[in-house]
């Protein structure tokens, strides 16, 4: 424990000698006459505690006071006046002022001594608690800063200081799996780790959440920082135990390096935090230097993000519909709606470009509102057999507001709830499924077909099929791409066919696109595949076009009913199919 600095002002000397001898062995003590001696002798001395006359002469104690409470470091320090005026307002003014407490004069000396003591202690417990993270008992991003701040301060020359900004991975799995206690628990053992993996003049602190950083000074170059990201990767990759229970996490790393004059502690925080950001996109569990380039890829994401916001206020937005066509007759029977963002400048944005950006704005929930809206005017125009079929996030199954919202895009538009198709994944049954589960079930109550997209991928789980009446399950169309020439794709589609089939539901292949695939899915048993092999995806103004192609390529069968008027059922023969036009984005 460092040994605390009181400051002694008095302009009486003897008083002052008298309180400075009583605090020596509590305290290193600083003595001033009056108000602009204080000031003189604090300069570049940290100060714990302050005792303060308030009728020294000059520059009174009241305004030292004042004086003190404006300087950062000295905000939040107590301080103790000394006075023999006892009346109500000078003491009122005093403690107003900034004071903590007021001891009266003549002291009494055997109180006087305890009471400091106990005014230190406290000091330095609520010093150690503005530095340090309660939890870890590792520096806190206060300390860390003053700590960066130090090192870039005293950097020699051709020596280096590298600043690592941490991420876990996979902690909030643990966190909403196993509880807030066993993420704590987690934490704590992290912290142990990472004390063990650095030097004394190291720093090591908790920033917040599952983030750490430290400071690393005085390196040669950078390959020292990489030899100590590399420990701290392997280490934190290796099993907890936490209450019995095997955890395993991983981290990612963003590292940057600074050793010019100039260095601003802030600036290095955010390179590491830019050079983290580019890690966890490369891939977790490794971790990545910062360059100016990245400085400029971040600038334009916070560009993209003021044009999002503005896109969904101004909804400059269109839907494409891609065709869902039926095996067995051959016709179009749904189309999935796809969004694309009508960028003023940019043009045609695809959503990979922009859905992931919108789900960490909080954008996700009202684009979705919207999608859901305009898919369903567009379907109550189409022919009646036809569904429309839109996909929903996991962010929308945890919103409060999910079933009001369908049921309200039913209600403006006036589309039979049969005729609209949710798509959900997997996602929305893993971290709360009694939820997602009653959320699902609201929703068959409203009439409207559930779909599982992407089966096959991620946490695929047969029990996910049996959780609920699902009336379709789709295949991912990276099984789709390669099942011609990977075994193990191939037996994927088969098995997720042949379950949809045992299941008496639908079977959608995604991504068909050549007549070879075609033919592969149909002998496994899918009912319906989606693709460029169809169409492309389309605006809403060329689903006419389609549907006409369609019945035109189908002339000996029955048309179309049009809108309001029942469809005839009859399966037509099968037709050769338009060539496939390929455009990006969908």
């Amino acid at each position: 424990m460092r040994r605390p600095t009181v400051l002694v002002v008095d302009d009486d000397a003897f008083s002052r000698t008298v309180v400075s001898k009583k605090l020596k062995a509590l305290a290193n003590v600083i003595e001033a006459e009056d108000g602009h001696d204080a000031l003189c002798r604090m300069q570049g001395v940290r100060i714990d505690l302050a005792i303060v006359d308030l009728e020294i002469p000059r520059f009174n104690g009241l305004d030292l006071i004042k004086c003190m409470r404006g300087m950062p470091s000295l905000k939040h320090i107590p301080i103790i006046v000394l006075t023999a005026n006892e009346t109500r307002g000078g003491l009122e003014g005093a403690l107003m002022g900034g004071a903590t407490s007021f001891l009266l004069k003549p002291l009494n000396w055997s109180a006087f001594g305890e009471h400091i003591r106990h005014v230190l202690e406290l000091a330095y417990r609520a010093g150690h608690l503005a530095l340090h993270d309660h939890l870890t008992g590792l520096p806190n991003r206060v300390q860390l800063n003053e700590r960066l701040e130090n090192a870039l301060s005293l950097v020699q020359p051709g020596a280096l200081v590298a600043i690592h900004m941490l991420d876990l991975d996979q902690f909030k799995k643990v966190n909403d799996t196993m509880g807030h206690p066993a993420g704590d628990r987690l934490l704590e053992l992290v912290a142990e780790r990472l004390r063990t993996l650095v030097r004394g003049a190291d720093t090591v602190a908790r920033m917040g959440g599952d983030e750490f950083a430290i400071v690393q000074p005085a390196i040669s170059g950078p390959s020292d920082a990489a030899t100590l990201a590399q420990r701290i990767v392997s280490v934190v990759g290796e099993p907890y135990d936490i209450s019995g229970v095997q955890v395993v996490i991983g981290t990612t790393i963003g590292i940057s390096i600074a050793g010019t004059p100039g260095c601003k502690p802030e600036n290095e925080l955010r390179n590491a935090d830019i050079a983290l950001y580019r890690a966890k996109k490369a891939g977790r569990g490794t971790f990545c230097f910062f360059d100016t380039g990245m400085d400029l890829a971040l600038h334009e994401r916070h560009e993209l993000s003021l044009d999002l916001a503005q896109a969904v206020e101004n909804k400059q937005f269109e839907l494409f519909y891609q065709p869902v066509v039926g095996l067995e007759s051959d016709r179009i029977k749904a189309f999935e709606a796809l969004i694309r963002w009508r960028h003023p400048r940019k043009g045609l944005v695809p959503p990979g470009a922009f859905l992931t950006l919108a789900e960490q704005l909080g954008l996700i929930l009202p684009l979705g509102e919207w999608v859901l809206e305009e898919a369903c005017m567009a379907a109550q125009s189409w022919p009646q057999d036809l569904c429309v079929a839109v996909n929903l996030s996991p962010t929308h199954f945890r919103s409060k507001g999910l079933v009001d919202a369908v049921r309200r895009a039913l209600d403006k538009s006036g589309l039979d709830p049969r005729r609209l198709e949710i798509d959900v994944t997997e996602a929305i049954l893993l971290r709360d499924p009694g939820t997602a589960l009653a959320v699902l079930h609201e929703l068959r109550a409203l009439g409207v077909r559930i779909a599982m997209d992407d089966f096959g991928t991620g946490y695929s789980s047969i029990s996910h099929l049996h959780s609920f009446p699902f009336d379709k399950v789709k295949i991912d169309q990276s099984f789709v791409e390669k099942m011609m020439a990977n075994r193990s794709s191939l037996n994927v589609v088969r098995a997720v066919a042949t379950l949809a089939n045992g299941l008496g539901i639908e079977a959608t292949a995604e991504g068909v696109e050549t007549e070879e695939q075609l033919a592969a899915i149909r002998a496994e048993g899918c009912t319906e595949m989606q693709g460029f092999l169809s169409s492309e995806p389309v605006p809403a103004g060329e689903i006419p076009l389609l549907l006409l192609e369609e019945q035109l390529r189908n002339s000996d069968g029955p048309a179309r009913a049009p809108r309001g008027q029942p469809s005839a059922s009859k399966p037509v023969r099968e037709a050769p199919r338009v060539p496939a036009r390929k455009a990006a984005g969908t």
